[in-house]
């Protein structure tokens, strides 16, 4: 197998770990595909953006060996990465110019319209032509010429949205130190290791009581909304919802002042404006929250590691007039006690217990969904501020739906410029349209009633 491979010009370079495999054996049935981190850049007057891009493309892949490692053999039970020998380029990155003469111009509305393409096109290996599995679009508008877009689509077995994160800072730095040199369009992959996957780093603890948990399947109660029940295909469609940077403070400001987090607010806060488009019949809703695991994880881990380091934690929510700062409070505990067993008993742990992933993630499909929905909040973005060069403004942290986890997804991102952005997925039949966008107004009233109130 390995001759076959130094054939094909690819190198094996290590078996997948437990989550790396459960993202592409997601991603192989249809079931979830990718995840995206978009910045706003402001650009120089007159600079052009691809030679800059490209110069700091070929040093994120020269210095990140997990950028030109692919995912093989994902149908069988011990999928592999192996390495591409380079990367085109021109192959990987789509630059776009937005037609002003085009009744729709709105920025949100091609953003939206762009991401919901992206998150519906799934990473595979093809016959003729390997690529990585990862992604950029570049997003120009001619009546605005002085920033663009770049729309950063990864798998999720490469990465996570911290890495996303880091990812984007890198690039930002790279294109401001470009000299106006010549770039090749072919990269040639380096010759590094891998780093180990998760558990090669890390056991994280695991209680027999969590493990006989996770073994049995117990249906969601009646009074719990959970959409409807787990189906493929997977359509997914995405909306955002960006609060000013007045809005972001307050939320910043109150939360501190309330003895909790921003993610606890947050969550809390979605949970009540479901529970408000909600029919009355239904009583619970259970959240789940993604959490980085990077704290527990040894050297050559850090902030900004290309890899994916995340686990999850559920809370169950009860039907209440209106926002609690209790609940808020309860949240954070929640989250904080799940933490401090060094994220002990969660989901990521029992991946290593399951014998045939394929298996079992198709017989979660017919079966009620667990969960209503699921926030994953990367934090904020810290770059240098005030350059007259290539400099990060704004971000969205936006993803494909699953059809086998929460029914919305809500990923947050606070950029540069000090907005958080809040991006809602769903899956197509399994929610409304309408019922996110209600979500999404409430949320916005209720930001504002609760600024008004603090």
């Amino acid at each position: 197998m390995e001759e076959v491979f130094h054939e094909a010009g690819f190198t094996p370079l290590r078996l997948l770990g437990h989550a790396e495999k459960y993202s592409t054996t997601r991603s192989y049935l249809g079931i979830y595909l990718n995840v995206g981190l978009t910045a706003c850049y402001k650009r120089p007057s007159g600079v052009s953006v691809k030679p800059a891009l490209f110069h700091a493309l070929s040093m994120l892949i020269a210095k990140h060996p997990i950028l030109s490692a692919i995912p093989f053999a994902i149908d069988t039970p011990n999928p592999y990465f192996v390495r591409l020998p380079k990367i085109t380029l021109s192959e990987v990155v789509e630059f776009m110019e937005d037609d002003t003469n085009s009744p729709s111009s709105d920025w949100g509305e091609i953003l939206h319209k762009v991401l919901e393409e992206q998150h519906n096109c799934p990473f595979g290996v093809q016959p003729n032509k390997t690529l990585p599995f990862w992604r950029l679009c570049v997003l120009e508008r001619s009546n605005c010429p002085e920033s663009f877009g770049l729309v950063f689509i990864f798998h999720h077995s490469l990465m996570d949205t911290k890495s996303a994160l880091s990812f984007h800072a890198e690039l930002e730095r790279h294109m401001a130190q470009y000299s106006g040199l010549e770039t090749s369009d072919a990269v040639y992959s380096p010759s590094i290791a891998l780093i180990p996957p998760l558990e090669g780093l890390y056991t994280i603890p695991v209680s027999q009581e969590f493990l006989r948990s996770q073994k049995k399947y117990s249906e969601p109660s009646p009074d719990s909304w959970t959409a409807t029940p787990q189906f493929t295909p997977v359509k997914s469609r995405f909306s955002s919802l960006w609060l000013s940077e007045a809005d972001t403070n307050v939320l910043i400001a109150l939360s501190k002042k309330e003895q909790t987090s921003v993610t606890a607010t947050l969550q809390v806060l979605i949970a009540t404006c479901i529970f408000s488009v909600l029919p009355s019949t239904y009583h619970t809703l259970q959240a789940d929250c993604a959490v980085s695991l990077r704290k527990f994880l040894p050297e050559p881990i850090t902030e900004s590691t290309l890899g994916c380091y995340v686990g999850s934690t559920s809370t169950t929510y009860q039907r209440r007039p209106s926002f609690d700062w209790g609940e808020a409070r309860r949240t954070k505990v929640a989250i904080e006690h799940a933490m401090a067993r060094k994220g002990g008993d969660m989901p990521v742990r029992y991946l290593e217990f399951i014998q045939n992933q394929h298996r079992w993630m198709l017989q979660k499909l017919g079966r009620k969904r667990m969960s209503a929905f699921e926030l994953s909040n990367v934090g904020s973005s810290f770059t240098s501020r005030g350059s007259s060069n290539f400099e990060l403004e704004s971000m969205l942290f936006s993803q494909s739906s699953s059809a086998c986890s929460a029914a919305i997804k809500v990923s947050a991102v606070t950029g540069p410029d000090g907005r958080l952005v809040l991006g809602f997925s769903w899956q197509e039949g399994a929610v409304e349209a309408d019922m996110v966008e209600g979500v999404k107004r409430a949320l916005k009233d209720e930001i504002k009633r609760l600024a008004v109130s603090g």
